[in-house]
Parts: C-alpha cells; structure tokens; sequence
C-alpha cells in the first residue's frame, strides 16, 4: 500500500510539473495587446484605401492580437489621386524604434520609389513579422505613405 501512494504521488507531481509547463509556453508566446500602425501621408497625391472603388482611407491598420513569432498582412489599395501627372511612392515607419527592433514590416510588392500612373491604383500586402522574444505588450508606430520629405 505503501509503495502505492508513493507511485501515485508521483504520477500527480509530474502531471502538475507538466500542466504548470503548458501553461507557461502558452502565456510567454502571445503578445495578449493590440499591434497598431498609424497611417501618415506625405506630400503629393498618394492616398490608401481599403476598398477599390476608394472608399475607406486608411488611417489605422489594427493587427489585433498577434503571437510572438507570427506574420500578419492587411491588404489595401494605393492610388495616386492626380489625374494628369505620375506620382512617386514610397514609405517608411518608425517601428525599428518603437519595437527595439522585435517587430519588422514589409509591403509586397516592394513599393520604395515606384511611379504610379495619373489616377492609377494597385494593390498590396502591408505585413508585419513579430520575433519569437517580443515581449508582450502594447506596440503602436507611424507608417508614412507617399512622398516623403
């Protein structure tokens, strides 16, 4: 009987070293706030919407909950409003010194110093990869469109 309750005992400390180990992986590996970018648009006629029939400028992207170690992307479209002349386009942000450098963000397609037809638009994947240490908390940072000064 003995050598039961020993076994048994255990069985249950290394169940609760177990379920205390998930447990632990499982609040360490989400970043529990909101990812937000604020958008900012430079001089000229390049504007952001979400829609194609340029509706809904894009003035926040809200990534919402993301895990340490995750990608996200929101599409949008990009128009250049001008209807005679061709605009350049370009973008940057500041999320290098905003996230200590955890979280980086690209577009796809590559839209540094693109020439965008009068009055034309294109669309593209704004996305953001979070590095597996990010530490969980609040992250928000400027994404500049357009032409920047």
């Amino acid at each position: 009987m003995k050598k039961l309750q020993i076994v048994f005992a255990v069985v249950l400390a290394i169940s609760m070293f177990g379920v205390g180990y998930a447990i632990s992986f499982v609040t360490t590996h989400s970043i529990p706030s909101q990812v937000q970018v604020l958008v900012r648009y430079g001089l000229g006629p390049i504007r952001a919407y979400w829609f194609s029939n340029h509706t809904d400028l894009v003035t926040t992207i809200d990534f919402g909950n993301v895990l340490q170690g995750d990608s996200k992307s929101v599409s949008f479209y990009i128009f250049n409003e001008n209807a005679t002349y061709a605009a350049e386009v370009d973008w940057s942000s500041n999320i290098n010194t905003q996230t200590s450098g955890k979280i980086t963000d690209s577009f796809m397609p590559d839209i540094h110093n693109l020439d965008l037809p009068a009055g034309q638009y294109f669309g593209v994947y704004y996305e953001i990869s979070v590095a597996a240490d990010t530490p969980a908390q609040q992250y928000t940072w400027t994404l500049s469109l357009g032409v920047l000064v």
